[in-house]
């Protein structure tokens, strides 16, 4: 990625680059950061700090900070190409921004992720189901002490369980989705942050229930072995996971999804255990 799909604006400015297309697509910055950012705090470096930075700039230049509605896709000469792609680039871009905040302390950076967020709420994402714009909430209300953030990043999920807990696939992005939330639900239990919602909407059983059923039910799709050998080369699919309704497709989105949904729940296993998940998941 790093030598090959990236391309200046300027001397401030880049763009994550879509040769084939020909395309700059909001998502795809978006997802470039948080990649680079992941790599810095795992390995305890600033290598790609000023990659990270003049594609967040790229970020800026689709963002229209008055609305905190972005622009979506260019093409390879910086021209306006689609107004509109897909939702998921919204979140992807605002995780990003707060993600370089995380890095960097610059306000632009959070400022810039505060209108997009803003422009969530009043557009009520939450009809989307966004994992991304779970993560994005996860990480903004990191330090930003608000409310109406933590009400609406907890309506994101509360609003939508009935969906996630009957849904008959793995759909692997839910359970990211509500492992996020859970950190957020966790972080204002630790600070002792209360708001309203907790007490008149938000379940707290019936979203352990939820997560606990999602954790279970996801394992439908990872290749154990004694589905991997009935595939014409089991050795290139064992261990990962795939999307039955779909081929048993294997594709490493999918699997970054379901690897990213289950990381989490190994983090805060204990913690779900201390808020009831086991006793509840007997209630189901």
């Amino acid at each position: 990625m790093v030598e090959n799909a990236i391309v200046e604006r300027n001397d401030e400015i880049s763009y994550l680059y879509e040769e084939k297309s020909d395309e700059i697509k909001l998502g795809g910055c978006g997802v470039a950061v948080v990649a680079l950012t992941e790599y810095m705090d795992a390995f305890g470096s600033d290598k790609y700090k000023d990659l990270a930075v003049k594609l967040g700039n790229g970020i800026l230049t689709m963002l229209d900070q008055d609305s905190g509605e972005y622009y979506h896709v260019l093409d390879g000469e910086f021209i306006k190409k689609e107004q509109f792609r897909t939702v998921y680039y919204d979140g992807e871009a605002t995780f990003a921004l707060c993600r370089l905040y995380s890095l960097t302390s610059d306000e632009k950076w959070l400022n810039a992720a505060k209108s997009a967020v803003e422009h969530f709420i009043s557009a009520d994402y939450v009809q989307y189901k966004d994992h991304w714009v779970a993560y994005s909430m996860n990480e903004i209300a990191k330090y930003v002490d608000d409310e109406r953030y933590y009400t609406f990043a907890l309506r994101n999920a509360q609003e939508n369980l009935d969906t996630i807990y009957n849904r008959d696939t793995t759909y692997h992005t839910y359970f990211e989705l509500l492992m996020s939330t859970f950190e957020i639900y966790d972080r204002m239990i630790e600070r002792g942050i209360h708001v309203d919602y907790l007490d008149n909407g938000f379940d707290l059983e019936y979203f352990l229930r939820t997560i606990y059923k999602r954790a279970d039910h996801m394992l439908c799709g990872y290749f154990y072995p004694e589905y991997a050998m009935y595939m014409a080369n089991p050795n290139s699919i064992l261990d990962t996971f795939m999307v039955r309704h779909d081929g048993y497709r294997v594709r490493i989105d999918d699997v970054q999804h379901n690897v990213g949904g289950y990381y989490l729940y190994y983090m805060n296993y204990d913690k779900l255990v201390d808020y009831g998940m086991l006793e509840y998941r007997d209630k189901a």
